[in-house]
């Protein structure tokens, strides 16, 4: 995927000075690690044209170097550049999954109905590929394997007639998933299939399934059978082991039909909810854990309450505010190899003024949403932008300054502090 992105991080971040030689050479290490994850050379080219106009910049935000400036403007480029968070309403549905021979949509409906079921939702699956000898065999194993009821037809020949008894066989079910027949190419007999069964299945969300290895041509897929069946989403699997991976999601997302989920491996549950922010978190790497916690030591704070129970909204902003009121930032900053590029997503850049706001933001929600922010999706950030006084972007900003901080807490092992092994327990247990 874009595993070369973080070593071309590393380098520049190893220089002494972050001048505009240093600048170019980490933009032209970004280029080919990008062409090589096959992203379009026209939306690498404009990313490098970005990152050097800011990067280059006389005005840098106060407490920041250039280094870390720079390193902020790649971070946020890169998020950029593969889209926005998908939103998945956890409701009853009808998703209808289409897509090419060989993209993974059996295995897809297999893992949706883990997901969906993992939620409380009752799934059923309809075997709509009459075109495939296997499909039957496989789809009614998959079912069974994900914990979804399943109806098909061994020998059928006309998939609309088995979608609409299948409706009707499924009707206490709260999701239905249609997994479709696939072809070599979008022709003229798939495009009218899908189209029949789109036409008596009434499908809330439309799925096209890709495979990661296909890179920059899943552009021309998507766009192919948004025209022929408008689909509403894109599913790409197969990411744990495409290094085109990342020129799949960026050309879906530069298609006009944004990613949903990414498929991250074999298992039934390696499916995942598309989120830039972790995807760009996980590409370019994780903070020095062990001068964290040594910091985290030294604050006037219990490192059991940090790592206690799930950490919400409102435990980011207690921690936010004695973090940058420690006057341990800077020091903390140093202990970092990629600096605030690293801590959680840029709270090197948490003056009073932005604490200040974010603490309005967070004032705002409903106790629900401060208990579970996940469920923060783009209606809910204009509620509080507006009830807030703020801008979406700003609400935006600090979930994703949640996120990176919760990701890192998480990845600390509650399970020794609880069990009182104390900080070097803990340390060891995560590699140290």
């Amino acid at each position: 995927m874009f595993d070369k992105i973080k070593d071309s991080i590393q380098k520049f971040s190893g220089r002494s000075v972050a001048d505009e030689e240093a600048v170019e050479e980490l933009v032209k290490d970004i280029q080919r690690d990008l062409i090589k994850a096959d992203v379009d050379v026209g939306l690498v080219s404009d990313l490098s044209d970005e990152i050097r106009e800011e990067a280059l910049q006389d005005d840098i935000p106060s407490g920041l170097t250039r280094k870390e400036h720079v390193l902020e403007i790649v971070y946020s480029k890169l998020e950029e550049l593969l889209g926005e968070e998908a939103e998945v309403e956890i409701e009853a549905q009808d998703i209808l999954l289409s897509g090419l021979y060989g993209a993974g949509k059996t295995t897809t409906t297999g893992k949706l109905s883990d997901f969906y079921r993992k939620r409380g939702l009752k799934v059923g699956v309809i075997a709509a590929d009459t075109d495939r000898p296997a499909a039957f065999e496989q789809l009614k194993q998959v079912a069974e394997d994900a914990g979804a009821s399943f109806y098909g037809e061994k020998d059928a020949e006309d998939p609309v007639r088995v979608v609409a008894e299948g409706m009707e066989a499924l009707d206490d079910v709260d999701v239905r998933i249609v997994d479709s027949a696939g072809r070599n190419s979008l022709n003229n007999d798939l495009k009218q299939e899908l189209a029949e069964i789109a036409d008596i299945f009434k499908p809330d969300n439309k799925y096209l399934v890709i495979p990661a290895d296909i890179g920059q041509s899943a552009k021309d897929q998507a766009q192919s059978f948004d025209e022929a069946v408008g689909i509403n989403g894109v599913i790409v699997t197969k990411m744990d082991s495409s290094a085109k991976g990342g020129g799949a999601l960026v050309a879906c997302e530069h298609s006009g039909s944004e990613v949903t989920f990414i498929g991250t491996g074999e298992e039934m549950g390696d499916l995942e909810i598309y989120d830039p922010v972790e995807f760009v978190s996980d590409m370019i790497g994780q903070p020095d854990l062990e001068s964290l916690l040594e910091k985290i030591e030294e604050m006037d704070t219990d490192p059991e309450e940090i790592l206690e129970g799930d950490f919400t909204l409102e435990d980011f902003q207690q921690q936010m505010e004695q973090v940058t009121g420690s006057g341990m930032m800077d020091d903390l900053m140093d202990q970092l190899p990629f600096s605030s590029s690293q801590i959680p997503d840029n709270m090197s850049d948490m003056t009073e003024g932005k604490i200040e706001s974010y603490n309005i933001i967070i004032t705002s929600m409903t106790p629900e949403e401060k208990n579970d922010p996940d469920i923060i999706k783009k209606s809910r950030v204009e509620r509080i932008a507006q009830g807030s006084g703020t801008s979406n972007n700003e609400v935006r900003e600090l979930l994703k300054h949640y996120r990176q901080t919760r990701n890192m807490v998480d990845k600390f092992d509650k399970g020794s502090m609880k069990r009182g092994g104390g900080m070097q327990d803990m340390m060891k247990n995560l590699g140290f």
